[in-house]
């Protein structure tokens, strides 16, 4: 095993993420329930991990090119539960999204998002929290432009994924959210 000299924790974004997660998923939350309210059918998923994809190779054996992907994913990769996977692909994958709602708020350093997936049927919508350091905000921006804005939701063993492509990346970087 090879040595590591102690990581310095302005490295990791994890505690800065934490300190606002709690607010994100409650108002996912409270937003499904006024979609409940309204009568649609809504699947929220809470991520056990959401992933900023660049292109960058991010495992080894994709940095020593053992490995390489046939298509990489760009964008968010949001790993969740396999039961709510199963909901959110049931109620999402064969549907158009019609309207994407994005709500943006900042803090220590990290965009949190609440994506709100409105289905063309009119009755059904997914909800998807998200965040980003701002560390990778300008990769992130670089990849909407060149090749568009994509959410990828899977579960842990990475079998099946329901991927939405947004129209307007616009919102996913907010210039003033709310702190």
């Amino acid at each position: 095993m090879r040595e590591q000299g102690p990581t310095d924790p302005t490295d990791n974004p994890f505690h800065r993420v934490t300190d606002g997660w709690e607010t994100v998923v409650e108002d996912m939350h409270a937003t499904a329930a006024e979609y409940r309210e309204a009568g649609w059918h809504v699947v929220a998923v809470h991520p056990g991990d959401v992933a900023v994809l660049t292109g960058e190779p991010r495992t080894a054996a994709e940095q020593t090119g053992e490995y390489e992907p046939d298509a990489p994913r760009l964008g968010f990769d949001v790993v969740v539960p396999g039961d709510e996977f199963a909901a959110f692909r049931d109620a999402m994958a064969d549907r158009t999204v019609a309207e994407c709602d994005v709500y943006a708020a900042t803090g220590s350093g990290v965009v949190y998002l609440v994506v709100v997936l409105e289905a063309a049927d009119g009755e059904t919508a997914g909800l998807v929290p998200l965040y980003y350091v701002q560390s990778d905000r300008e990769a992130l921006a670089e990849v909407a432009r060149e090749y568009g804005l994509y959410t990828h939701v899977r579960p842990l063993q990475d079998d099946a994924v329901v991927t939405v492509e947004h129209d307007d990346p616009e919102p996913f970087f907010p210039e003033r959210a709310v702190e």
